[in-house]
């Protein structure tokens, strides 16, 4: 194991735990692995080892289905959301879908009108053209 390799393994515990907290949904070891291969240079087997170190820990918690497991983010660390903050932000996703959608429309609309104006210059230097050509 190299010098960079063994140390990204011994800061893998803390990388993973914060990774999984971040996305906060279920991912297998090699998930893990081919999520943060390139960015933390971790091994598989340094991965498989701090998830299983974590889920020892209770730091999060491991589902196992046959023969995969499955890590994720212990969900008692999450402050609990009410009924009315859901709403709330269900409605801003709402509004936020429509603004996208007019935005994407008035976009077509100048990307349409674009080529338009193309289509009529276009025409203007054939019709220049066609008029130095009968000079």
């Amino acid at each position: 194991m190299n010098k960079g390799r063994a140390e990204a393994a011994a800061g893998a515990p803390g990388i993973l735990l914060r990774y999984l907290q971040e996305q906060n949904r279920p991912y297998s070891a090699q998930d893990v692995f081919g999520n943060l291969q390139k960015e933390h240079g971790l091994g598989k087997a340094a991965v498989v080892k701090a998830l299983e170190q974590l889920a020892q820990q209770g730091k999060i918690k491991e589902k196992v289905y046959g023969k995969q497991k499955i890590y994720f983010a212990d969900q008692d660390q999450f402050d609990m959301v009410s009924d009315a903050d859901l709403q709330g932000l269900d409605a801003k996703i709402v509004a936020l879908t429509a603004k996208v959608q007019s935005l994407q429309q008035s976009c077509r609309h100048m990307e349409a009108g674009g080529q338009r104006e193309a289509e009529v210059l276009q025409g203007v230097a054939e019709a220049e053209e066609d008029g130095n050509r009968a000079v």
